[in-house]
C-alpha cells in the first residue's frame, strides 16, 4: 500500500527555483527528482531535489531541499531505490511566488509500515506548521 507524504520544498530563494517558476517550467504535476547529498557539509542526510528540463544531464536545475528532519526520515529509501537502480520521484502540487518569496510544495508515495506512516505524517503536519508560523510571523515584523 503506497502512502502520500506532502512537504513543502526548503532553500527555494538560493537555488534555481525562481528561473523555473519564471520560465514556467514548474507547474502542479510536475516530476522533480530527489537525489541523497551525503558530502554536505550540514547535513549527512540531505536530499536534492532537481528539475530535469530536458534529457540532457546538463540541463538541470536545482530547486532546494527536502526539509532536514523529513530527510533523515528518507534516507534509507532513497538509497535502497537507487540501489534497486530506481530515481525517487516527487511530484508538485503547488508552487508560488511573492516578491523574493519562492513556495513549491510537492508529495512523494512510498509503501511504509503503519508507524512509520504515522511518523512521517506527524512530521510533516509539523514541517507545514512551522512554515505557517513563520509566514505569519513576517508578515507583523517591521521593515
Amino acid at each position: 500500500m503506497f502512502n502520500t507524504i506532502q512537504f513543502p520544498i526548503k532553500g527555494t530563494y538560493y537555488y534555481a527555483a525562481d528561473l523555473a517558476l519564471e520560465s514556467d517550467w514548474i507547474n502542479p504535476h510536475t516530476q522533480l527528482i530527489l537525489k541523497a547529498e551525503p558530502d554536505n557539509p550540514y547535513d549527512k542526510n540531505a536530499i536534492q531535489i532537481w528539475y530535469n528540463h530536458s534529457t540532457s544531464p546538463s540541463s538541470r536545475f536545482l530547486i532546494g531541499y527536502v526539509p532536514r528532519t523529513l530527510a533523515k526520515q528518507l534516507t534509507p529509501y532513497l538509497k535502497s531505490n537507487h540501489k534497486q537502480g530506481n530515481p525517487l520521484y516527487a511530484q508538485v502540487i503547488h508552487s508560488a511566488k511573492a516578491g523574493k518569496r519562492i513556495e513549491i510544495d510537492c508529495q512523494i508515495q512510498l509503501s511504509f509500515p503503519w508507524l512509520k506512516q504515522l511518523k512521517m505524517r506527524w512530521l510533516c503536519f509539523w514541517i507545514r506548521q512551522q512554515q505557517l508560523f513563520t509566514r505569519f510571523k513576517n508578515r507583523f515584523q517591521p521593515k
